[in-house]
């Protein structure tokens, strides 16, 4: 029973601390004292411990001895290499996934973007769940690919896309924005376009890019 206590306590601690990062509530750099989260999370300082463990091998936090865990900083040069692996990667691999996505998987995704295209026109659009979407598309056309390899490379910068996901669709002109490119990306899977999907696919990523570039780095 204790066993299942630490567990439920550690994936508290983690899913907390995660989710204040993804969403800026704790900005990049901030420092996170464990007696701190533990008191505010409601958990004993053992669990803090293991989540912050955890969350810097997943890319979140980083901890130097002597000083302590912070929030890892996103560099340009980060999200440049990144975007470049996924403006490399993708694309292609939407060129063999193309055919292989079933249709109730894109029925399935293209009615929830149908339904944050709703909710973007009276302004009750959440972030999160645009982010969420945004991931779960690239990462199913990845999945498709008949090289699986690619699916590994994406998956495993999966903490780092994910923020820069948050950052991408900050304002609600870039979430109209990618709301309609995330629309067309589905009409060319129905249709079956390989090429058309693959050179989109770039765009929509090289897209992002430029509105993180513009709104974080370029001030």
């Amino acid at each position: 029973m204790t066993h299942d206590h630490e567990k439920a306590s550690w994936t508290k601690a983690y899913e907390w601390i995660r989710e204040a990062i993804e969403s800026g509530e704790l900005g990049m750099g901030t420092p996170l004292p464990e007696n701190l989260l533990a008191k505010e999370i409601g958990v004993s300082r053992t669990p803090i411990r293991e989540a912050l463990r955890s969350l810097e091998q997943d890319g979140y936090v980083k901890i130097i001895p002597q000083k302590g865990a912070f929030v890892s900083e996103i560099s340009l040069e980060d999200l440049k290499e990144i975007y470049d692996i996924r403006k490399l990667l993708e694309p292609f691999a939407a060129l063999s996934a193309v055919n292989r996505i079933p249709d109730s998987e894109i029925d399935e995704m293209e009615r929830g973007w149908k339904g944050l295209k709703k909710a973007a026109l009276t302004g009750e659009v959440s972030l999160s769940k645009v982010s969420e979407m945004d991931l779960l598309l690239h990462l199913t056309i990845t999945k498709y690919a008949t090289n699986k390899r690619i699916g590994a490379i994406i998956t495993s910068y999966h903490a780092q896309i994910k923020r820069f996901q948050k950052l991408s669709a900050q304002s609600l002109a870039n979430i109209h924005e990618t709301i309609g490119q995330h629309l067309e990306i589905f009409e060319k899977i129905r249709e079956r376009d390989a090429k058309g999907l693959s050179s989109l696919l770039y765009e929509h990523i090289a897209k992002s890019e430029s509105n993180i570039m513009k709104d974080y780095f370029l001030k």
